[in-house]
């Protein structure tokens, strides 16, 4: 037989006090949240979450440009990577933390000779869990290799998602869950359409963190945060990101224009622009573009396009500036 709801009025709602929204890492992740990272294969979305995980155990100022408020216990589950393989990461990543003491605040699982890929891990996930001191976080990597369960058919993803919850309920744990984008082109935005699983895992999400790659440079990668079911005031910005090989570290540099890395200009527009100065006028780049068989027609176009994809800035009437 079904319980009934605790019902309350609007006025003892407003006279509760409700404490401040607590962090984990600034703006993307709350303590007991749900968070999913999403990025095509190759992109380092294990390099970020075992970076995430390191710093947030070591008690490092920051993870890639977000604050960490103070050490917290963390967890990380590897259903990708032999034991060998994850040594090797973890040794680097590690490798320019000052208080490796603290180090033991990081645990992760011990993977067997048979990786178990594909296996139901959830129900041990929850085990190992339940017969563990507390966690703040707990990193899965990744969702596709953690399931026997086809994670795209919405029916098994609910069941997927109703352990997800199960394993975050145990100890009020935050759960950290590496998935990968779906087949896509590659000058398609980063939006939460891209995130396998779709609206039904993205929906379920407290936050939705995506990984992408710019056509302009292939070693530029950027970051955004896609959905925040509180406040950011980063959310849909992109955050160019460099990473040093020598400690893996992934590094934020800044905001970059995604439109202008998913936008390069053709062979004759990149040939016609860097024949002119840095900044120049309406009727250098046609004198140009005629030169090269283009209309005045085609001119206006190519502005309009440059001017948005932020390739270009407009200075003032007639005078542009190349970025």
């Amino acid at each position: 037989m079904s319980s009934t709801f605790d019902i309350k009025d609007g006025l003892e709602l407003y006279n509760e006090k409700c404490p401040d929204k607590e962090y984990l890492v600034d703006e993307i992740i709350g303590k007991g949240d749900l968070v999913v990272l999403a990025g095509d294969t190759g992109l380092g979305k294990s390099i970020i979450a075992h970076q995430i995980g390191v710093f947030l155990a070591t008690g490092e100022e920051e993870v890639l440009g977000f604050e960490i408020p103070r050490v917290r216990r963390v967890l990380y589950l590897n259903f990708e990577l032999s034991n060998d393989e994850f040594n090797r990461r973890h040794r680097k990543i590690a490798s320019s933390i000052t208080s490796k003491s603290k180090l033991k605040n990081f645990q992760y699982n011990v993977v067997n000779t048979k990786k178990g890929l594909f296996d139901d891990n959830w129900d041990r996930i929850i085990k190992t869990i339940e017969n563990s001191y507390p966690f703040d976080l707990i990193i899965v990597d990744n969702l596709y290799t953690s399931t026997s369960v086809n994670d795209e058919k919405n029916h098994d993803l609910k069941k997927i998602l109703r352990k997800i919850t199960d394993v975050s309920n145990v100890h009020g744990s935050a759960v950290l869950v590496i998935t990968h984008h779906r087949k896509h082109s590659t000058e398609e935005p980063l939006s939460l359409n891209l995130v396998r699983g779709g609206s039904t895992l993205t929906n379920a999400m407290d936050m939705v963190l995506q990984l992408g790659r710019s056509i302009l440079d292939h070693e530029i990668r950027y970051f955004m945060i896609t959905k925040n079911r509180y406040y950011s005031p980063n959310l849909l910005k992109s955050m160019e990101l460099i990473l040093d090989p020598k400690s893996l570290r992934m590094i934020n540099t800044g905001e970059i224009n995604e439109r202008k890395h998913l936008s390069p200009l053709n062979e004759d527009q990149n040939s016609i622009l860097k024949k002119l100065d840095v900044e120049f006028t309406t009727s250098e780049l046609k004198t140009q573009m005629i030169d090269n068989g283009y209309s005045e027609r085609v001119l206006y176009d190519w502005l309009k396009k440059w001017l948005y994809d932020d390739h270009i800035t407009k200075i003032s009437q007639g005078k542009y500036q190349k970025n």
